[in-house]
């Protein structure tokens, strides 16, 4: 069955092979998400961002999203907020359903919504991303098998969708500038797209 077109546009596609872990590997960027029953690694690098580590450890399909909400109520997932965060969930349940997850077994692991940036600190938005993802897995009954939010540090996070293992590392002495202007430019985009947002939300 084809991906919705939205859906389809935020699949991520920038694969490499990992010398490290000598498998192949997805990046994931921020407003992205990927999902697969092959055995590689799915990563990603987070500031003020959450990614969701999600798989089906029966039928071995995961998948890893990417997402920030803009301002709101994190924990109104009715609110303009909220129905932003819920809609990052639904495209990866919807794709690792797909693929022959089932929503009754899937099990989550999440990171990030750290304090990397000045500008978006006193908004708390890592704050509100970690109260969001918390918010939605438990309403969902999801259980968490692993998280680390907030703290002030980048992370790092490799996932492994066939197992269901997560590594994650605080990046201590790296501020990657990189990371902050993606960050930055995915919020904006953000807003933008929030004070135009009618009533459906199809894009990031």
């Amino acid at each position: 069955m084809a991906l919705r077109e939205e859906a389809q546009e935020h699949l991520a596609t920038k694969q490499y092979f990992d010398r490290q872990f000598d498998t192949d590997a997805m990046k994931v960027l921020p407003g992205e998400y990927y999902a697969t029953a092959d055995d590689m690694m799915i990563t990603t690098l987070l500031g003020s961002c959450v990614a969701v580590c999600l798989y089906d450890p029966i039928s071995k399909v995961g998948g890893m999203n990417h997402f920030l909400l803009p301002e709101g109520d994190p924990n109104d997932l009715l609110s303009a907020s909220g129905r932003y965060g819920v809609y990052a969930m639904e495209m990866l349940i919807n794709h690792l359903v797909k693929l022959g997850g089932r929503r009754d077994r899937f099990r989550a692991k999440i990171f990030g919504g750290g304090a990397v940036i000045r500008g978006m600190v006193q908004n708390n938005v890592g704050k509100n991303n970690a109260e969001f993802i918390q918010s939605f897995l438990q309403n969902e009954e999801i259980p968490v098998d692993a998280s680390d939010l907030l703290d002030i540090y980048p992370r790092r996070v490799n996932f492994f969708p066939v197992s269901g293992k997560a590594m994650m590392k605080k990046l201590k002495n790296h501020y990657d500038n990189e990371l902050i202007d993606n960050e930055l430019r995915y919020k904006k985009a953000v807003v933008e797209s929030s004070q135009t947002d009618s009533g459906d939300i199809d894009l990031f």
